[in-house]
C-alpha cells in the first residue's frame, strides 16, 4: 500500500502484557512480521527492561534508547487518513455504483451510492478506515539506524538463541513509524 508493512492481523497477541495490548504497535517496538500478517512484538527500545511493556523480556546487555521530549522526536499527524478513507494498492481501480448495482456498499459511501474495487493483478490490497487514522513517525531515523548497527548482533542472538525464533538476517524490525485507527476493514 506504500505505507510500510500492512498488518492483516493488527490486534496485539493476547498473551502480551495488558499495557502493550492497550497501546498496540508503537515507535521503538522490536519484533518480527508473522506468516499470517501480524506483528510479533518482542520488546520496545524506548522502555526500560523492567517497564511493564518489556517485562524483562530483553537481551541480557540491553540498554534503552531514551526519547528526548524537548526535541519532539515523534511527529504526530492526526487524521493523516481522513474519515472514510480507502487506501489501495496502486493498480486497484475504483468504480462508482448506484444503489441498484450494489446496495451492500452504499452504507459506507452514504448518499445512495457506493464503490466497487477491482484489479487485474494476482495480489492486491484494500484498507478501509471509517474513522480515519493518525500517523506517528520518528523524526530522527538515523538514531534508529545507529542503534540497530550497534545492537544488531545482540538482538539476533537474543531472538534466535534465547527465544529460538530462527529469524533470518533482515527479518527483525525496529518500528520507526505507524498509522493507528479505531476501526478498519481490509481485503
Amino acid at each position: 500500500l506504500g505505507h510500510g508493512y500492512p498488518l492483516w492481523i493488527p490486534e496485539p497477541d493476547q498473551s502480551l502484557p495488558a499495557e502493550y495490548r492497550c497501546r498496540g504497535v508503537s515507535i521503538g517496538d522490536v519484533g518480527l512480521m508473522t506468516e499470517d500478517g501480524g506483528f510479533d512484538f518482542l520488546y520496545n527500545i524506548h522502555r526500560a527492561a523492567g517497564d511493564p511493556i518489556n517485562g524483562g523480556r530483553v537481551p541480557p546487555d540491553f540498554h534503552p534508547l531514551p526519547l528526548l521530549d524537548k526535541e519532539l522526536p515523534i511527529r504526530t499527524l492526526p487524521f493523516m487518513h481522513k474519515t472514510k478513507s480507502i487506501i489501495t494498492s496502486q493498480h486497484v481501480v475504483k468504480r462508482s455504483l448506484t444503489v441498484e448495482a450494489s446496495a451492500d456498499l452504499a452504507v459506507f459511501a452514504g448518499g445512495g451510492f457506493g464503490f466497487e474495487y477491482s484489479t487485474t493483478k494476482a495480489e492486491a490490497a484494500l484498507l478501509a478506515l471509517p474513522d480515519g487514522a493518525t500517523r506517528y513517525v520518528a523524526r530522527n531515523r538515523s538514531v534508529y539506524i545507529k542503534y540497530a548497527k550497534e545492537n544488531g548482533v545482540s538482538i539476533y542472538q537474543y531472538v534466535n538463541g534465547t527465544l529460538g525464533r530462527e529469524a533470518p538476517n533482515g527479518s527483525v524490525y525496529i518500528v520507526t513509524g505507524c498509522d493507528k485507527c479505531q476501526s478498519w476493514g481490509n481485503a
